[in-house]
């Protein structure tokens, strides 16, 4: 937790399973009454700022920690010697990012970061 003039910003880092302890992060400081001004985050933790400032509720997290929950490895990194083939095919991604984009639109209640002004009090700001 980060504080900017006087705000609360909760910083989500990247890093894969890091998304997943996130969400135990969210439940503390929710349950000890802190709410933050604006959310930003890296890689999973963009999408897990996005997730959190749509549904900024233990609601909310209780539902994001469901769907971590419910991930398997191979939901999002399936990976074969077929998509270690595909790695000459495709140079810039190991793994078919399709599974991944899938889940995001699954479960993320906007497709645009834009479409969520006014959605609640948060800044949008994830990267």
């Amino acid at each position: 937790m980060a504080r900017i003039d006087g705000k609360t910003a909760f910083v989500f880092t990247g890093g894969g399973s890091l998304g997943a302890i996130q969400v135990g992060m969210l439940r503390a400081l929710l349950a000890a009454g802190v709410q933050p001004d604006f959310v930003v985050g890296a890689s999973v933790g963009a999408i897990n700022a996005s997730y959190f400032a749509s549904v900024p509720s233990a609601e909310g997290v209780a539902k994001l920690e469901r769907i971590w929950t419910g991930l398997r490895r191979s939901d999002i990194f399936p990976f074969t010697l077929a998509t270690a083939f595909g790695l000459f095919r495709n140079p810039g991604n190991l793994v078919d990012p399709s599974r991944l984009r899938r889940i995001i639109a699954m479960h993320l209640p906007f497709a645009r970061l834009e479409e969520t002004h006014g959605r609640t009090p948060f800044e949008r700001c994830s990267s």
